[in-house]
């Protein structure tokens, strides 16, 4: 795909290229008639032909429609190649151009805002209580599930391998996921702290946790609304305790045993580091900034209250994603940040789509942007980028420009001779690629 760029360069698709394409189109009969009228001019004054001639000659060496020709592709290699050294892959070459119209860029939350991988970052429950409910998260797909799964075997008394193959389980704060055996068999073992294996029962996924029989303990681990449905009691203390840790941005699960909630498991990602950063620089450029996230609206709580952010949209399944990007692109250019399979439909139906490294490779497929070293800060540097090959396009076709409104007329006037005139053409070709070599940003 990059050789393939290389090779667009000279298409012509870029708004700019395509001004000068045209100009120059003007430009060489111009010249030429120019050139023609300069020897008659002569002519007509008395000069020899031999000295008409060279006039005329003169005016067509000295011109250089080159330069305009050179002035786009050359700045746009050159934000490729400088995008590559940080790490940044461009897959189209109009992307230095159109994101210059950018008008909003999309972040999606989990993933790309935040690292995306859960885990426990407190449990309030007794370690007896924890393992059990491990046990019981041993068994689930989810990854809040093998959050605390993974928190308890790191902990060095890990549930270990069931010997059943693990099934969905919904979202502790909220979800679609619908009751379901595990296909395993009716009873699964799972290891304590001793290595003796723990026998899992009865193991369901709900729409709002899991629930089974671990060594003849009936448990439950999920929102309190599962403990609700199932008529379990849950005291004042936990659900207060589950709002706090949804309104920091973090997803907490309820468990308990034969009847009664007993503590809070608090779940989360951590946020990516220099967000904020990047979210304040793209509010600079004068961009609105969006996040998008399928979490309750509590767990975007921190976006949501920073002066970068201009709008979060929570709850938005992953079929929705692609729907509300088509819907801000009535309002102008939409830039997409994101990472995931989730991610590719936005990705792909967003007039410009950003991947981060750590992304699958159907998101980058789906990108016109690939952020290879997962840095969220590049996305920033992707608008960089794109002003300083604004600038340096701009810097090349009005030297090129310059250059023929001041040699032209001095080969009319018969100034220049054509040597000279040949080694000022191949300079300002040259100039314009030189210009185009240098660095686009300081680093």
């Amino acid at each position: 795909r990059v050789a393939e760029l290389v090779w667009d360069l000279q298409s012509g698709n870029h708004g700019v290229q395509k001004l000068a394409d045209r100009l120059a189109t003007v430009f060489v009969p111009v010249v030429l008639g120019v050139a023609i009228v300069a020897a008659a001019a002569n002519l007509a004054l008395g000069n020899g032909v031999t000295e008409a001639m060279l006039v005329g000659l003169t005016v067509l060496i000295v011109s250089c429609p080159c330069a305009l020709g050179l002035a786009t592709p050359l700045a746009v290699a050159a934000g490729i190649r400088d995008a590559l050294e940080r790490s940044i892959v461009i897959f189209d070459d109009t992307v230095f151009e159109r994101i210059r119209d950018a008008t909003t860029v999309v972040f999606d939350k989990t993933g790309t805002l935040t690292t995306g991988e859960m885990e426990v970052v407190s449990a309030d429950v007794d370690d007896d209580l924890l393992r059990l409910a491990a046990a019981l998260e041993e068994r689930s797909a989810h990854p809040v599930g093998r959050a605390i799964a993974a928190a308890r075997a790191s902990a060095g008394g890990g549930p270990g391998d069931t010997d059943a193959s693990p099934a969905p389980s919904a979202v502790a704060d909220g979800g679609t996921a619908e009751a379901a055996e595990t296909g395993g068999g009716p009873e699964a073992t799972a290891g304590d702290d001793s290595g003796e294996p723990l026998a899992v029962e009865g193991f369901e996924s709900h729409a709002r946790g899991v629930s089974g029989t671990v060594d003849g303990t009936e448990i439950v681990v999920g929102h309190p609304a599962l403990f609700d449905e199932r008529g379990w009691t849950v005291p004042d203390a936990i659900r207060e305790a589950v709002a706090e840790a949804r309104d920091v941005g973090r997803v907490p699960v309820a468990v308990g045993r034969d009847g009664a909630a007993e503590g809070v498991v608090v779940v989360g990602d951590e946020l990516r580091e220099g967000w904020e950063e990047t979210v304040t620089a793209l509010d600079d450029e004068g961009v609105d900034v969006v996040v998008l996230t399928g979490d309750d609206e509590r767990a975007a709580t921190v976006f949501s209250e920073h002066d970068a952010v201009s709008s979060v949209f929570a709850g938005v399944p992953p079929e929705g994603k692609a729907e509300t990007i088509e819907r801000l692109k009535a309002s102008g250019l939409t830039v997409m940040v994101g990472d995931g399979t989730n991610d590719a439909p936005a990705l792909a139906a967003a007039d410009l789509g950003i991947a981060l490294g750590g992304g699958t490779a159907m998101a980058a497929d789906a990108a016109d942007v690939a952020i290879v070293d997962d840095d969220l800060g590049s996305v920033a540097t992707v608008f960089e980028l794109s002003r300083a090959a604004g600038r340096r396009v701009k810097g090349n076709i009005g030297w090129a420009f310059l250059y023929n409104a001041v040699a032209i007329p001095l080969a009319v006037t018969g100034l220049l001779n054509p040597l000279f005139a040949a080694v000022a053409m191949g300079a300002s070709s040259l100039l314009v690629v030189t210009n185009s070599s240098r660095a686009l940003l300081d680093d």
